[in-house]
This record gives structure tokens, C-alpha cells and sequence, in this order.
């Protein structure tokens, strides 16, 4: 009798669990054909530190595709020299970037202020020039994930 009821145990245990499986499954399936948005943070002047972040850029697409990423890097402080004709000794990684896969650069205007640097001293590849951290905080809140490599 005792045996009965652990084999009814055991079967009614699969049964139910199975849609739970089949469910788990699905939203697998779902998360990796969900489209994904990430702001990306530097305030490095470091070169390889840069450099770095570039092959994160190109890593996460490679990784998730042209179609499923989203991705902006907001640069403030030292990491402006990234983004600024004649400080950057990456600009064609950055022109490449762009081209190939659409990544939004944004320049923190109160970091410019700062450094005296106008809009036509950065790179055409620069999208908006806004405060960083509000920017930052923005896409947080607009549900993007945030790196800072």
C-alpha cells in the first residue's frame, strides 16, 4: 500500500511540475529573443581603460547581435578625451563602432563646460551632449542596464 502511494506521489509530483518545466523553457526562449538596452559609464582618461570599454562595445554585440542590443556610452570628466578630435587617438574604433552597429555616444556638457571644450571640438560620432549623471540616472529609470567597465 505503501508503495502505491509513493508511486501516485512520484507521478502526480512530474504532472504538475511539467508545465512549470515547459513554462521555464518558454521564457528561455523568450529572454534570448528579448531585445536589451545598456548605458555604458566612463571617466577614464586611461587608454586602455578605453580601449577596453570598446571591446566590451564590440563584445556584447557580437555576443547578442546587431538587432537585439541597444547600447550608448555616456562619457564625463577624463573620459571626454575619448570622444574629442584632438585628444583621441581612438577615433576611428569609435567611427567603426557607429557604422557597424549604431552605438549612441553622449558627452556630458557640464564636463565641457569645464574644460572649455565646444560641441565642434568633439567628434561628429557624438549624439547629444547632456549632464552625465542625468543621463545615467535617465536610462536607470527608463530600465536600461548599467556597465561601468
Amino acid at each position: 500500500m505503501w508503495k502505491q502511494r509513493v508511486v501516485m506521489s512520484a507521478l502526480l509530483a512530474v504532472g504538475m511540475t511539467s508545465p512549470l518545466l515547459a513554462e521555464d523553457r518558454a521564457g528561455q526562449q523568450n529572454q534570448s529573443d528579448r531585445q536589451h538596452r545598456v548605458v555604458m559609464h566612463l571617466n577614464s582618461g586611461d587608454e586602455k581603460v578605453q580601449r577596453g570599454v570598446l571591446n566590451n562595445i564590440r563584445h556584447l554585440y557580437q555576443a547578442l547581435g546587431h538587432d537585439r542590443l541597444q547600447l550608448e556610452l555616456v562619457v564625463h570628466g577624463a573620459g571626454l578625451g575619448l570622444v574629442t578630435k584632438t585628444r583621441t587617438t581612438l577615433g576611428a574604433e569609435l567611427t567603426q563602432l557607429k557604422a557597424e552597429y549604431g552605438v549612441q555616444y553622449t558627452a556630458c556638457s557640464n564636463t565641457m563646460k569645464a574644460m572649455q571644450v565646444s560641441r565642434e571640438d568633439l567628434l561628429d560620432e557624438v549624439g547629444d551632449t547632456v549632464p552625465a549623471m542625468v543621463r545615467l540616472m535617465e536610462r536607470q529609470e527608463q530600465g536600461w542596464a548599467y556597465i561601468k567597465p
